[in-house]
């Protein structure tokens, strides 16, 4: 249960990336890589903070906007690299797709 490698504190990281607006109220945490990849999510800190509009309720919500999804999950990846070294998350996501080919 890490601590998120992405935010340093509790708003919502879209509203304050693309808005500059600083939502605090009715936060949802959400990881950024789910399925089973989750554990990783979890493991390392790959999670935010977002409003329920930006979280789950389409079209801006990051499980209905692949824009949004795909934007969150280049953000956790320079912020993987930037403390792991570059390529080790693309290393690790290899690796678990590998020991559940079907999971992925």
């Amino acid at each position: 249960m890490a601590k998120s490698i992405m935010q340093d504190g509790k708003y919502c990281y879209i509203c304050r990336k693309e808005y500059n607006i600083n939502t605090v109220s009715g936060l949802e945490e959400h990881h950024v890589f789910g399925g089973p990849l989750r554990p990783l999510s979890e493991h390392y800190g790959l999670k935010v903070y977002l409003c329920h509009r930006h979280h789950n309720e389409p079209p801006l919500g990051v499980h209905f906007n692949a824009t949004a999804r795909w934007r969150l999950e280049r953000d956790a990846k320079r912020a993987f690299d930037l403390r792991h070294g570059a390529w080790m998350l693309d290393k690790l996501i290899k690796r678990v797709q590998e020991e559940a080919p079907h999971a992925v």
